[in-house]
């Protein structure tokens, strides 16, 4: 099953960009992965209006979503899941045969409703607020952590 981890626009930040590529390159080990950075919302206003920014971000997310046959947004609002319960439910799409598996990571204002209403899932990284740029390297962490419980690896501890 071909996994994406999907996040709107390039960090700044070369501290996330290096922890983030540790799990990204780590995962190549498990199967197919792919880390994806889509280009920035570019808007014409001095002062950014919210639903301006996730419309914009929507359009550019359109573009990365034709192949996906399950489609979990990362949001504040969403579901927590264990390390463990992320393992299973991993283990459970590939069960299903599913190709095509995607997490994205949206922007500073979250999700349009046009993308909202293509989720199947939406999950929380759980009751703490990150900053969009932090998600990268721990939505990645947790992708290898849930191959590495899967194949019994000793890299996570109960």
């Amino acid at each position: 099953m071909q996994i994406t981890l999907l996040a709107i626009g390039k960090t700044q930040s070369k501290w996330i960009e290096q922890g983030t590529q540790v799990y990204v390159d780590r995962l190549r080990h498990y199967g197919k992965f792919a880390f994806v950075e889509t280009a920035d919302a570019k808007l014409r206003q001095s002062k950014k209006d919210p639903e301006a920014v996730q419309k914009a971000e929507a359009e550019i997310l359109e573009k990365h979503l034709g192949s996906v046959d399950f489609l979990v947004l990362l949001d504040e609002r969403g579901k927590a899941h264990s390390s463990l319960q992320f393992a299973t439910q991993l283990q459970k799409w590939q069960n299903r045969g599913l190709k095509h598996a995607m997490f994205v990571i949206g922007g500073p204002y979250g999700f349009a409703a046009t993308i909202r209403d293509r989720a199947d899932a939406f999950w929380s990284m759980g009751p703490l607020t990150f900053s969009h740029q932090m998600i990268r390297p721990f939505a990645a962490e947790q992708i290898y952590r849930a191959h590495t419980i899967l194949k019994g690896e000793p890299y996570h501890h109960e």
